[in-house]
């Protein structure tokens, strides 16, 4: 009997990360340009808005890589939502006024936002009409918000410097708390980012509520590992394979495959299964329980962790070397299933799977992942190919870590381009759409489309190339792409679609 058994109505959704929509400040935002977005898909038939973590990031600006797991990105924050509440004016936002629309510069917007919040923070404790709000929301989130910020205010102290390069009196949370209760300064800072937190859940759930009030749900995204440099590590050292200097011992990745010929090396520390086991997982629960908070579905990123993981030691340069090593397995998703009877979990299940971590997806019951640009690189038993489709799977045309549809089959060999063109019966003219009217007729129950293929963008608008550090989650769709998709027959051939295929 599976532990969890949800998925069990068809349903249709756009993957849109919040940094790619449009906006006058950097990057996208919880402002009017997300509430649009929602509208377009409630026009749509829509029934899911899918994003990436909505964690902080650190360097190379990934989601993947969050500097805590349980706190927001305060980039999001919608300045003009700041500006109604007089706590900032457009003399102060001149800057970000001159940012790209079609890519996130993020070097620059580094540079000019954090003093554009502070001042809004001034003058949010200046008034201070609205300080019991805020000191009750403190007093709720404490339980993660305190690690949080006292991380963030040292990281500051420290010149951005990695928490384990700081002085040893404050390597970790308990050691430091003394010491910055006592620092006027310390205790400032934290004070701004308990702001920026606050701020980032009060527009938050304005959104969530705002889409979930037009029947769409937000499929939120859970990155297995926790980054190096984070406020979870700090916190909490024990629960990673962590030595005496704070250094890690073994570091996430992936052996070789189609992505990298020396495989993926991704730099997070390993955890220390045993001690999360001996804590009855607290921690996990409390990310989890965090996630829940946040989203209304939560896709488990890199779901074969949970069985095994790639442990690389710390000091290679590339993921050749590593070793597979037994990580949580049913009893951690009995201690969720516990405590989360009735959530909603993804799991992302690609890659070059063994028979353990199959199993173990079939004992969660949980949905798994179907891409449907894997499906013709071999022949007619390709479990990617439509035919082949389970129900209890979401399908994607490709993840983030995928080109565009359009840039990915103008890379294929002529040979596979046929294939392709006679599986679908069309002559690849308007790929993007072809291979989208075919996932809808696929039997999974859940599809997850891509704005940048609604679009039909080409590599021009890809949003990640997994082994590359440079010009990643970037991308954004610029207000003219959008306001045109609005103002064509798109949304409404979609809830055709939509009730045709029964989504």
């Amino acid at each position: 009997m599976p532990l969890w058994d949800w998925l069990n109505n068809r349903g249709c959704g756009i993957f849109l990360h919040i940094s790619s929509l449009p906006s006058n400040q950097g990057i996208g935002c919880f402002g009017d340009s997300a509430k649009k977005f929602v509208d377009m898909l409630s026009t749509a038939g829509m029934k899911f808005w899918q994003i990436c973590p909505l964690s902080p990031t650190g360097y190379g600006d990934s989601p993947y890589q969050p500097i805590s797991s349980f706190a927001g990105n305060p980039y999001f924050i919608d300045l003009e939502q700041l500006k109604d509440d007089k706590l900032l004016f457009e003399e102060d936002l001149s800057g970000l006024r001159r940012l790209s629309d079609t890519h996130v510069d993020y070097g620059s917007l580094y540079k000019l936002f954090w003093e554009i919040l502070k001042k809004s923070a001034t003058r949010f404790f200046d008034n201070g009409k609205t300080k019991s709000e805020f000191n009750k929301y403190c007093h709720e989130s404490g339980w993660w918000l305190e690690n949080y910020c006292s991380f963030m205010a040292l990281k500051d102290k420290f010149h951005q410097k990695p928490w384990n390069e700081w002085p040893s009196m404050f390597s970790t949370y308990k050691s430091a708390v003394k010491e910055i209760q006592n620092s006027t300064e310390l205790l400032k800072s934290k004070k701004f980012y308990q702001f920026s937190q606050f701020i980032f859940e009060k527009q938050w759930r304005k959104l969530k509520k705002y889409a979930n009030d037009r029947g769409i749900s937000i499929i939120g995204d859970l990155p297995i590992f926790a980054g190096l440099d984070s406020s979870d590590v700090w916190a909490d050292t024990h629960f990673f394979k962590i030595d005496k200097n704070f250094l890690p011992k073994f570091v996430a990745g992936v052996p070789p495959d189609a992505f990298s010929k020396t495989g993926q090396l991704w730099g997070n520390p390993v955890y220390n299964w045993e001690e999360l086991s001996n804590d009855k997982y607290s921690w996990w629960i409390n990310r989890i329980k965090r996630c829940f908070e946040l989203y209304d579905v939560l896709r488990l990123d890199h779901f074969r962790g949970f069985c095994n993981a790639w442990e690389i030691p710390y000091s290679s340069t590339s993921a050749i070397n590593g070793k597979w090593e037994d990580t949580a397995g049913i009893d951690f998703f009995k201690k969720l299933k516990h405590n989360f009877p009735k959530s909603k979990f993804i799991a992302e299940d690609l890659g070059d799977l063994d028979k353990r971590p199959q199993k173990l997806l079939s004992q969660t019951g949980i949905p798994g992942t179907t891409v449907l640009q894997f499906a013709f690189d071999s022949d007619s038993n390709n479990k990617y190919l439509p035919h082949n489709h389970e129900k209890n799977n979401v399908l994607y045309l490709g993840t983030h870590d995928n080109d565009t549809t359009r840039s990915w089959y103008e890379s294929l060999d002529e040979a596979t381009r046929h294939k392709v063109r006679s599986y679908l019966m069309v002559d690849g003219h308007d790929i993007s759409w072809d291979m989208i009217k075919e996932a809808f007729k696929s039997t999974c129950n859940l599809l997850i489309l891509s704005m940048q293929d609604i679009l039909n963008l080409g590599s021009e608008a890809r949003f990640n190339t997994p082994s590359k550090v440079d010009r990643n989650w970037q991308w954004r769709v610029t207000q003219d792409q959008l306001q045109t998709l609005y103002n064509s027959d798109t949304p409404r051939f979609l809830r055709q679609l939509c009730n045709i295929y029964g989504r």
